[in-house]
């Protein structure tokens, strides 16, 4: 017969199993975060594009219908974003390595719907140095495509057929190989 555990005992497998707890509802709820932000962002697949109508960065107007033509991947970014950051260079590569008669590549910036002021706005620009054209997002159009509350989900990226449907959405960080998939229909 097996003496009773002693109290230390006790008190280091109720810490063990408060830690199993919270490492398990961690791990739950991020996994359904991601799961609710993957449904938001692919509700787009197969659907024509959102309608919107919004400025690049020279100020010049650019509506949802002003893309149809060539394949394009619109790439939603923002400041603050680790993601985008690591992101940057497969989309730069993307931009320059497409036939520009048949692809383009378009940044969205998420920057004036969170609020971030414009100095960090232009910082997040200069680091990125992107040398395709760039939309700066607001909330319709933000609302159109995945939800205004979720401006802060990024890297988003969607890649738009010639007649404007949305044939793949990309949640988070993606490689350059990821991205050549996506556009190409691989």
């Amino acid at each position: 017969m097996q003496p009773p555990p002693q109290p230390r005992t006790r008190r280091r497998r109720l810490l063990g199993a408060v830690i199993l707890f919270l490492a398990l509802a961690w791990f739950g709820g991020t996994a359904g975060v991601r799961w609710w932000v993957d449904r938001q962002v692919h509700r787009n697949d197969g659907r024509a594009l959102p309608a919107f109508a919004v400025r690049d960065l020279a100020g010049v107007e650019v509506r949802d219908t002003s893309l149809r033509g060539r394949t394009v991947v619109l790439n939603f970014f923002r400041s603050r974003c680790p993601s985008c950051v690591a992101e940057a260079p497969a989309i730069r590569a993307l931009a320059a390595e497409l036939d520009p008669a048949r692809y383009e590549v378009v940044g969205v910036i998420t920057d004036a719907v969170l609020g971030f002021p414009a100095a960090e706005t232009q910082a997040t620009l200069d680091r990125m140095a992107y040398r395709h054209r760039v939309l700066r997002a607001d909330a319709a159009m933000l609302q159109a495509f995945h939800g205004q509350g979720w401006a802060h989900v990024t890297p988003v990226t969607y890649v738009v057929d010639p007649e404007g449907r949305v044939v793949k959405s990309l949640r988070g960080h993606q490689d350059l190989a990821a991205l050549r998939t996506a556009v190409r229909g691989g």
